[in-house]
């Protein structure tokens, strides 16, 4: 990998340079070797990159920044210049979207710009909450200490997604498995059986009959099928791409049994967890329920929340605000009325997060006993509805030829 450097001699001279190593951290080594003082260190630019010209598509995955940010914690603390930390990391990092950002940052900081003011550059990757508590880190003095906070944040709320996430997976994948194979059956393997059965000309039973039919359908209008299903898809990306369309998606699920339920406790865990984090760096909730509001990924809830901040910042209290606005358990307001009342609202906020963290993991592991039986009752009724078709034609043919 080359490396461009800029260093000084110890009579102040500027030296210019691209070095050939593997780590960017070996360049310090080579520079001190040299009686060089490094200035600024960065790769050497390519003429063509694709992490820079779609840096979204090359996006770190939640525990990419979370280990970051806990090394970035430890290596602070252990008193290493920033620069340092930052270059030192780049070397260690395997993701290319979040190599080619912490190399951004660097220059950025060499250049004189504050930690969160170069990571607000890389708005992609590092989301208002993230910037907004290294910012209170750094008027603090306490930047390692709030590095901490936020990892704990991401970690908690990672747990939660991968929660919920692999609670859909699992019967997702069961069903898409079945419908494939019920399609390559009733498309390729049928067919030739129907063909046999028609030779024959007996009486088919009504099952093997209904299974004949659907595979001529599909055999026929198989392409039209699958032309309009690819339509119907973009079409549905292409919705919920719009505000419109999350906002209807997001209300609508909301009202689906028992996944309504999880989707109201995740999105509980994300604005408390949040808030407290926030408002225990020294945040005020107003200001703290905005960048929790950009945080929520339910457009229906960013909505609700909106309200809740107009009703704060003409002078309603928070619980006040949260008890006239709907959507929001009762236990939430109540909550947040008591945490004013006693002025801990932070240690409140905390110990409502760590209540719906339990009750996200919770539901979501309900979702799972719920869902699996009633998939694997769907597969089973349909292989046992293809098979006895199919057998009850063949011994139907079977009788024709005696």
């Amino acid at each position: 990998m080359a490396i461009k450097y800029e260093a000084y001699t110890r009579l102040g001279e500027k030296v210019v340079g691209v070095l050939h190593t593997d780590d960017e951290e070996a360049v310090y080594d080579i520079l001190d070797q040299e009686d060089l003082i490094p200035y600024r260190i960065r790769p050497a630019q390519s003429g063509f990159s694709l992490v820079r010209m779609f840096p979204t598509v090359f996006n770190p995955s939640a525990q990419d920044i979370i280990d970051f940010t806990r090394q970035l914690a430890a290596l602070l603390s252990s008193g290493i210049p920033l620069v340092r930390c930052l270059t030192a990391q780049r070397g260690q990092v395997s993701n290319k979207g979040l190599k080619y950002a912490l190399g951004e940052i660097v220059v950025s900081v060499e250049a004189g710009n504050k930690l969160s003011d170069a990571l607000a550059e890389q708005s992609h990757i590092f989301p208002d909450f993230y910037v907004r508590m290294l910012r209170v880190g750094e008027a603090t003095g306490g930047l390692p200490y709030v590095l901490n906070q936020v990892a704990d944040t991401l970690q908690r709320r990672k747990v939660v997604t991968d929660r919920v996430r692999d609670a859909a997976v699992y019967p997702a994948f069961t069903l898409l498995v079945a419908v494939v194979a019920a399609i390559v059956l009733v498309t390729y393997s049928l067919p030739s059986l129907s063909s046999l059965l028609s030779e024959v000309g007996s009486d088919q039973p009504t099952s093997t009959r209904i299974l004949i039919s659907v595979s001529g359908f599909f055999g026929e209008y198989g392409a039209a099928i699958l032309i309009g299903l690819a339509v119907l898809a973009v079409l549905i990306f292409v919705a919920l791409r719009t505000e419109i369309g999350r906002a209807a998606t997001d209300t609508v699920l909301l009202r689906v049994p028992v996944i309504g339920r999880v989707i109201v406790a995740n999105n509980m865990f994300s604005l408390t967890s949040i808030l407290s984090t926030l408002l225990k760096s020294g945040m005020s909730p107003v200001e703290g329920l905005k960048l929790t509001q950009r945080g929520m990924a339910n457009a229906y809830y960013r909505r609700r929340l909106g309200r809740v901040i107009d009703r704060a910042t003409e002078g309603t209290k928070l619980g006040e605000a949260f008890e006239e606005e709907r959507g929001f358990p009762a236990i939430v307001s109540q909550a947040i009325v008591t945490g004013e009342t006693r002025g801990r609202l932070d240690d409140t906020m905390f110990g409502l997060s760590e209540y719906y963290e339990d009750v996200t993991k919770r539901a979501a592991g309900g979702i799972t006993e719920l869902i699996q039986p009633a998939i694997i009752l769907f597969v089973a009724g349909m292989v046992g509805f293809v098979a006895v078709a199919i057998i009850s034609g063949i011994y139907s043919a079977l009788g024709a030829v005696r």
